[in-house]
């Protein structure tokens, strides 16, 4: 941006605060800025309307812009994602967040920037400093807004939903599962560069077993018996926990992310969002990178079919369904353990331990309470087994795809500069 225009847009701020009565909304503080700007993005990606995993992707840019802007208001002792504009002492830093969120917003949702221009204005009123500290702040947002965007230029955020997918047929391969037979949920993101290392298939796992081998017989078995929608030996406690889980992967651990940092200074909210959301956004560029390279065939597909698999230990059953609705992209490794297990990796690096209290809220608002990492990932693999849409070892190779994911991600991205 050009000296002449960032004077600019810091007068023009300046005057429209004079304007505008901060008292017409609540004043805008600390980790509740990230928030409403980091979940407002999920309402923009449904209004578009777009697929959520897309929308995940902005968000995460939205909030490594806005934990640059506010590193470098606060001028933390943090690397940036992309850049550290110097900033005028007393410059606000949760103006500087909203304006970084807001350029995002404008870039990632053009057509909706009557909505977002509203939104700006709300949350700007509302922001308890001075018209010049908040015109600084404004000015240094916006500066860390356009150097993140820069930064992911070509990143394939935006390629056509279906790049990748090529369909297949056969034993073994995945096709698209009932009751919707719908196309595959967006195998671009395979090709999306990360956030922290540039390779999506960095962190690729061994390809699924061998349809004749004891690890697949075993899996298609249990799942048959456990993940069937009726006249099965799960227990209704089993049920409830597969229904727990069972809403997408990367809103339930965005939500747990937030809820953590909720009780943060700014700096360090701003720093343990823009972490936990890149490591779930990671986790799902890491997981389709699998997902799309093998190709594997969901329960609900093989057991109809267990006839065609060459193994005679695993008996068709034409009739069978999941007890919850299989998502339309391939098994392995299963996405939520792979999520759930980034996130988890990346609190492992900052609490400096795998054993410590969270609550985390599932479906329908129900909250479960945890006492350790390994009991939310064992629970979260057992649920998708329980659902009847993934085999056993799907969900440990998820996790352990997860674990690296997320701990990769925690050690390498916004580091102290004193690392």
């Amino acid at each position: 941006m050009s000296t002449k225009h960032s004077a600019w847009v810091r007068i023009v701020a300046a005057l429209f605060l004079i304007v505008l009565s901060p008292a017409r909304a609540p004043k805008a503080a600390g980790p509740s800025v990230l928030d409403e700007w980091g979940n407002r993005f999920t309402s923009l990606g449904a209004s578009v309307p777009e697929n959520s995993l897309r929308t995940q992707i902005r968000t995460a840019i939205a909030q490594l812009a806005m934990f640059d802007a506010v590193n470098a208001v606060l001028d933390g002792p943090y690397q940036p994602f992309a850049s550290k504009p110097p900033s005028p002492h007393g410059a606000s830093p949760e103006a500087a967040a909203i304006r970084a969120a807001y350029i995002v917003a404008r870039n990632e949702f053009p057509t909706k920037t009557a909505i977002i221009d509203s939104a700006y204005s709300a949350s700007i009123a509302a922001v308890s400093a001075s018209p010049g500290a908040i015109a600084d702040g404004i000015l240094i947002g916006e500066n860390a807004a356009y150097a993140v965007l820069t930064a992911r230029v070509g990143d394939h955020r935006n390629d056509p939903d279906l790049v990748g997918y090529t369909p297949g047929s056969g034993p073994g391969v995945w096709i698209p599962t009932p009751p919707a037979f719908a196309n595959p949920q967006t195998p671009f993101l395979q090709f999306v560069t990360p956030f922290g290392y540039d390779d999506p298939a960095r962190f690729r796992p061994h390809a699924p077993p061998s349809l004749h081998g004891r690890t697949y017989t075993a899996d298609y078995n249990e799942s048959k018996d456990l993940g069937r929608a009726t006249e099965t030996s799960r227990t209704a406690e089993e049920s409830a926990t597969a229904l727990f889980w069972s809403p997408s992967a990367s809103a339930l651990w965005s939500a747990n992310v937030r809820s953590l940092a909720g009780s943060m200074d700014l700096l360090t909210a701003a720093r343990f969002e823009a972490i936990g959301i890149a490591s779930v956004t990671n986790a799902l560029i890491a997981v389709w990178d699998a997902k799309y390279a093998y190709m594997f065939w969901r329960p609900v597909t093989a057991i109809q079919a267990g006839d065609t698999d060459g193994n005679d230990r695993t008996d068709a059953d034409t009739a069978w369904t999941p007890f919850i609705t299989t998502p339309s992209h391939p098994e392995y490794p299963a996405a939520h353990t792979t999520v759930g297990s980034s996130a988890l990796g990346f609190y492992t690096v900052w609490f400096r331990t795998r054993r410590f209290p969270l609550a985390f809220t599932g479906n329908a608002g129900a909250v479960r309470h945890y006492t350790s990492v390994a009991e939310v990932a064992e629970e979260e693999g057992n649920a998708r087994v329980w659902g009847g849409m993934h085999w056993r070892n799907s969900t440990g190779v998820g996790s352990a795809l997860g674990r690296r994911v997320g701990r990769y991600t925690a050690r390498h991205l916004l580091k102290r500069l004193d690392d």
